[in-house]
């Protein structure tokens, strides 16, 4: 069995979120922790028994014992560091949005499909979990019919406002979080985003002008279906994640494990609806929320395989896109 050695840059929440699901594979030895904050880069190599620390990220991914580099730092930095992983020919996986803007996301685009010896997978986490691999089989087998109707929300009541106003005056809740819906979206039906509209607000006054911390996106695709996705982050929102999928034939549900009433112990719970013969139907999958081992471990695939990405840098892109042009449209018309 191949070990291999695995750089963390980044060692806040997404780079725990990484991590924590990694560490003890049997496949994996954590060469490097890397982070602007010593004592952060130390706790995180005490805590996950990783073998060294640095504060520069390039002597970290230079390192000769590292095979690849986990990106978990903030988007603006991606594709100095992406640049970075490719000279020194280390495999990645980048969290997401790839970057801050639509021209160094096109070159983010561009030095992927130049140098496919270096095999980088983005972070979209739903393409690695089971339940929404599961709905999207059931949706594109016909199960609810066509179009649909896609209702998507994610809120955050913020208790930690600092790490959220950090982030908010890097990107926006519908960059940060809605690359991952635009890209259910897409993925679920097949069919692509051909345009969006939205709102924004910003509810707090430490919030820099021109950002909003509330954002709500309606989207129409190219097969008819239409959906919409909330995010807010405040700290008087009340916290939710829906996500319902609604067709001519049924519906379905998404609850995730810890919204369940009961039962949590089943996993996350999908709730079908069949209008044919009015009869509802659970179905229990244990998954992982954010199931970052398994992303590393099609990574691993990648690399030994030479499978494709999963989702393709396209498809990375085409979401990145619609974010784009989400807040676009909200900072054009919410003047």
């Amino acid at each position: 069995m191949k070990i291999y050695n695995i750089a963390v840059v980044g060692c806040g929440q997404m780079g725990e979120a990484h991590i924590e699901h990694i560490y003890y594979k049997p496949n994996v030895r954590v060469a490097c922790v890397c982070d602007r904050d010593i004592e952060r880069a130390r706790f995180f190599a005490h805590k996950y028994n990783a073998a060294s620390i640095e504060t520069d990220a390039q002597k970290c991914i230079s390192r000769e014992d590292v095979d690849i580099v986990i990106i978990a730092t903030y988007p603006s930095s991606h594709l100095e560091l992406l640049k970075l992983c490719i000279e020194y020919k280390k495999h990645v996986i980048c969290e997401k949005p790839i970057t801050t803007t639509l021209e160094d996301g096109e070159e983010f685009v561009r030095l992927v499909k130049e140098n496919p010896q270096v095999k980088v997978l983005v972070g979209h986490i739903l393409r690695h979990n089971e339940t929404y691999n599961r709905v999207a089989k059931m949706i594109q087998e016909g199960a609810i019919g066509h179009p649909i109707i896609m209702r998507m929300s994610q809120n955050h009541h913020t208790l930690n406002w600092p790490r959220y106003l950090n982030l908010i005056k890097e990107t926006s809740p519908i960059i940060d979080c809605g690359v991952h819906y635009f890209d259910v979206m897409q993925w679920f039906t097949g069919a692509k985003i051909t345009s969006v509209s939205g709102i924004g607000m910003r509810t707090d006054s430490d919030i820099p002008e021109g950002k909003h911390n509330y954002e709500m996106i309606t989207a129409h695709l190219s097969d008819g279906s239409i959906g919409f996705y909330e995010a807010g982050w405040t700290k008087t929102i009340s916290s939710d994640n829906m996500k319902e999928f609604v067709g001519p034939k049924g519906s379905i549900r998404i609850v995730y494990r810890k919204d369940r009433h009961t039962h949590q112990e089943e996993g996350d719970l999908i709730e079908y609806y069949c209008l044919e013969d009015n009869s509802y139907r659970t179905i229990n999958v244990v998954a992982e929320r954010k199931p970052t081992g398994l992303q590393l471990d099609y990574l691993i695939k990648m690399i030994e395989e030479d499978v494709p990405a999963f989702p393709s840098i396209d498809n990375v892109f085409d979401s990145f896109k619609v974010a784009l042009d989400a807040e676009e449209f909200i900072r054009k018309n919410n003047q």
